[in-house]
């Protein structure tokens, strides 16, 4: 009993500090060339990055960095602000720990015509929310007009999930 007692918080804590998912959903008619990134919101690290593209009309979740294919293979893990980070394929034991400490903090993207890397006209978006991650560095909006497409991001803490709607 005395076990239960001690695990359950245990438990109940990792949860709630839990990676949460990450919503992406593209309803407009652009792909989108992004680099994503996940932090720890208490003192930024570790931080998680990584480069993917995003089809056009599509909507889809990431469930967590593991889960990541086929939008991201590999991730670079930074564990301290001087040391070099590693890279990491998925699925990686070093991504499932992370995953943990961390919470989606910050996407840059910017729209291409399909099926190509050609970028469009179209503004440079990059989506945060700056007041989640006070003690780290970022520069983001959580909603953004573009000339050819518009985007929001917003986080939704009781469903511990990240949106990010291009449309």
């Amino acid at each position: 009993m005395k076990k239960i007692l001690i695990l359950l918080p245990v438990f109940i804590f990792s949860l709630s500090f839990s990676q949460g998912k990450l919503y992406i959903q593209n309803y407009s008619n652009y792909d989108l060339v992004m680099r994503v990134v996940a932090g720890n919101t208490n003192n930024c690290l570790p931080e998680v990055v990584t480069s993917m593209n995003f089809p056009a009309n599509t909507q889809d979740v990431i469930d967590n960095f593991n889960d990541s294919a086929p939008y991201a293979n590999d991730w670079s893990v930074r564990l301290s602000p001087t040391g070099n980070p590693l890279s990491q394929a998925v699925p990686s034991g070093l991504l499932t720990t992370v995953s943990n400490l961390t919470r989606w903090k910050f996407i840059w993207f910017h729209t291409a015509y399909p099926g190509t890397t050609n970028s469009t006209p179209d503004v440079d978006f990059n989506m945060a929310d700056p007041s989640a991650f006070a003690a780290c560095p970022l520069s983001g909006s959580d909603f953004i007009d573009g000339s050819l497409t518009d985007a929001f991001w917003f986080y939704i803490a009781s469903e511990n999930a990240t949106y990010l709607i291009i449309q």
